[in-house]
């Protein structure tokens, strides 16, 4: 048709570019066409009819895709197709099978339903900086042919693009989105400084003009971690487009269309697609493959504070905490630290052998952890105040602060002054708690802790705990590597050198066989 076209509008005196813009076509499609005589177009029709493509051997599947769900997107097929035939890589490229697969609607006229959403392009934050985090929900067939409308969470690394997904089959609650995010941390090896959220009844009360009131299970998260927060405005989609659009491929190229059977094979499945596909497959912005971006960017997430934050799965009974910030447990008052208490707040008192750990109900959030009183009516734990060391002024406290910590590559100093400028109320509690780190923990691991700390521009007792706790654990990684110990080998193995027998037994052997015939 389009040759047709072409030659009619030659015959009427129109020049190529007025063909082109006539039939809306490519300049270089007319200019083939152009000066081709009739009987060869007829032998290249008749060739390109006969030829056959790489992607034939699936054209069945692919048929059967459109026709149940039109609006399936060639990527998802072609996904199902790697899935389904258990390769990693295809013999044909993900952007000629786009091609191929509008080649079969035209042919079968399965069009494509189409929205439309206006965004508007943002700089890129640096490398660890910010993650966005949104929620969504699909209805999705069973096996018993019903349908099931399941929960996603998705947290994206808004540098790398780097995708967690989570599916549950409840509307979230506080303590499900605190939990998410643990196991999002858990997945990435770290946190990023700050995560934008939409507006959610699970993360917030009210925007109340800037001074945002959380939901009390989130905000005692939210201390605890101490990420930076960033509430999007409603409607704007420019502040949060990254997340909206994982989580719209989470539901249109992962989950929709599958059968639902059990949310333990779904969630395993959706993280064998990240591997797969989701994050190993480059970008359409930034035309980098998020796995690699994120193998750098992972360097610059920051250790997850040492809490804590696993529900506990063994505890059923539940206390209250009482005014006085204390719990009662078997006719002793154990302390939680001041501020817990609110009206109604529960915690679970969890006995772990000589000790007791106490823990929120809601959040999992770590209160305190002591040592187990088999008396009666004692008060356990220090007061809050007890880490102010009164007997000494501040400058004092500071200087032996400083002594402890050492030079630390001249960076002690800028440490404890960018402390006392931002936080001057509580630099003497700050100190305290510097100093009490060194009863936990070595000064070469402390002074490596707070290098880090400044060269990512972490500057609190708190932070200088966590990093602290994280060196400790990349170096008990180190000296964890397997050596093969000599209580591994076997008794007759042991010792410095084999036995040696005499000659003369082997002698002795060979006359008596000799005798003996």
């Amino acid at each position: 048709m389009i040759y047709g076209k072409i030659q009619e509008l030659k015959r009427n005196h129109l020049n190529k570019s007025q063909v082109s813009q006539r039939l809306g076509i490519d300049y270089k499609t007319v200019l083939k066409y152009w000066d081709m005589p009739p009987d060869e177009f007829a032998k290249c029709l008749n060739r390109a009819q006969r030829r056959t493509r790489r992607a034939d051997v699936y054209k069945d599947y692919v048929v059967s895709c459109l026709q149940k769900y039109p609006d399936m997107s060639s990527a998802q097929i072609y996904d199902w197709i790697k899935e389904r035939a258990g390769l990693k890589n295809l013999p044909f490229k993900k952007r000629s099978f786009r091609n191929y697969v509008n080649t079969i609607r035209k042919e079968h006229g399965i069009p494509r339903p189409e929205s439309m959403r206006q965004y508007e392009a943002v700089e890129d934050p640096p490398m660890g900086e910010q993650a966005q985090v949104d929620m969504g929900e699909i209805s999705l067939e069973t096996t018993s042919g019903r349908h099931k409308k399941v929960y996603g969470f998705g947290m994206v690394l808004s540098h790398s693009r780097y995708k967690y997904i989570l599916w549950q089959e409840r509307p979230w609650t506080t303590a499900d989105f605190v939990q998410a995010h643990i196991k999002a941390f858990s997945y990435f090896g770290g946190r990023p400084k700050q995560i934008a959220y939409d507006q959610d009844k699970v993360l917030a009360v009210s925007e109340n003009n800037g001074d945002i009131i959380l939901t009390e299970g989130f905000q005692n998260y939210l201390n605890a971690v101490g990420f930076d927060m960033f509430l999007c405005h409603g409607a704007d989609p420019e502040s949060k487009g990254r997340i909206e659009a994982v989580i719209k491929y989470a539901k249109y190229g992962f989950a929709k269309h599958r059968i639902f059977s059990d949310i333990d094979s779904f969630n395993k499945d959706c993280l064998d697609w990240l591997e797969r596909t989701g994050n190993a497959e480059e970008h359409g912005t930034t035309k980098k493959i998020p796995a690699e971006v994120f193998a750098v960017e992972k360097e610059y997430l920051l250790p997850v504070s040492e809490y804590s934050f696993a529900k506990p799965t063994n505890a059923s009974i539940t206390y209250h905490v009482r005014k006085d910030n204390i719990v009662l447990y078997k006719s002793n008052r154990y302390r939680v630290p001041k501020g817990t208490y609110t009206k109604g707040k529960r915690v679970y008192v969890i006995p772990e052998g000589d000790s007791i750990t106490i823990v929120d109900v809601d959040t999992g959030v770590l209160y305190a952890r002591h040592t187990l009183c088999t008396e009666k009516g004692k008060l356990i734990g220090e007061a809050s105040r007890a880490c102010r060391d009164k007997s000494k002024t501040i400058l004092e406290l500071e200087h032996n602060i400083k002594e402890l910590l050492g030079d630390c590559e001249g960076k002690t100093s800028s440490f404890l002054s960018r402390i006392h400028r931002e936080k001057r109320r509580y630099y003497r509690d700050q100190l305290g708690v510097i100093k009490k780190i060194f009863e936990e923990w070595d000064a070469e691991l402390i002074q490596k802790a707070l290098i880090y700390c400044v060269e990512q521009e972490l500057y609190s007792a708190g932070e200088l705990s966590s990093a602290t706790a994280y060196m400790s654990s990349l170096e008990e990684e180190k000296q964890n590597k397997p050596v093969l110990q000599a209580s591994q080998l076997p008794e007759k193995y042991r010792g410095d050198s084999p036995k040696v027998r005499d000659l003369r037994i082997y002698e002795d052997a060979m006359e008596r066989r000799a005798v003996n015939g």
